[in-house]
């Protein structure tokens, strides 16, 4: 039985101290108004030069802001234009991005991370995500209407690439019905316990 049993654990050891393998990923969408925040997430196994890039401008879509943020939301560099206009391969399928897309390339520790995605000129405020952005408190303007920095009015359409990271997603901001019926929960329970008040 020893005879068999040293080469299994080894092999066993072997999978569980590998790298995690350093992927690709990349998301498409549309976003509606000018003041619309586009959050992602991903995370890096050990010490990674991560690339990130927009190739949403150079098909039609709007100018994008990219900010990049630690996981406790501290803000770690925010580009608005790469200013570059070139092709980069993900996935084995190559994308064009323009002048006004963002792009750049960054050293990470292994963690977590998250990346903001706003139109321009929606920066955030401050370096912290808890500071929001510029354009929150505005009225929604829809996109097709915003003037960008090239002077031309542009669709929702983006398309985000993240580059050589163990994992990442889109995160999906919690419906406004759920946070109103939270609310409304809420005050019908303060509600009610000023009712009992009044009886007792």
């Amino acid at each position: 039985m020893k005879r068999y049993l040293s080469p299994i654990i080894l092999g066993v050891g072997l999978l569980i101290s590998a790298p995690a393998q350093a992927l690709d990923f990349d998301f498409s969408g549309t976003i509606s108004n000018h003041n619309d925040v586009m959050m992602f997430s991903f995370t890096t196994a050990g010490s990674s030069d991560v690339t990130l890039f927009t190739s949403s401008w150079d098909d039609g879509g709007f100018d994008p802001i990219l900010g990049l943020w630690g996981s406790a939301g501290n803000l770690i560099y925010e580009q608005d234009d790469g200013e570059l206009e070139d092709t980069t391969s993900s996935n084995s399928i190559s994308y064009d991005y323009g002048y006004w897309d963002s792009y750049y390339t960054v050293t990470l520790d292994a963690g977590s991370y998250q990346v903001s995605i706003t139109p321009y000129n929606n920066f955030a405020n401050g370096s912290t995500l808890a500071g929001g952005f510029e354009n929150d408190s505005d009225t929604p303007i829809p996109i097709g209407l915003w003037q960008s920095a090239d002077d031309s009015y542009d669709t929702g359409n983006f398309e985000f690439h993240v580059l050589n990271v163990a994992a990442a997603s889109q995160q999906v901001p919690e419906p406004m019905t759920i946070i109103l019926l939270g609310s409304g929960m809420a005050g019908l329970a303060i509600v009610r316990r000023f009712r009992n008040f009044i009886i007792n």
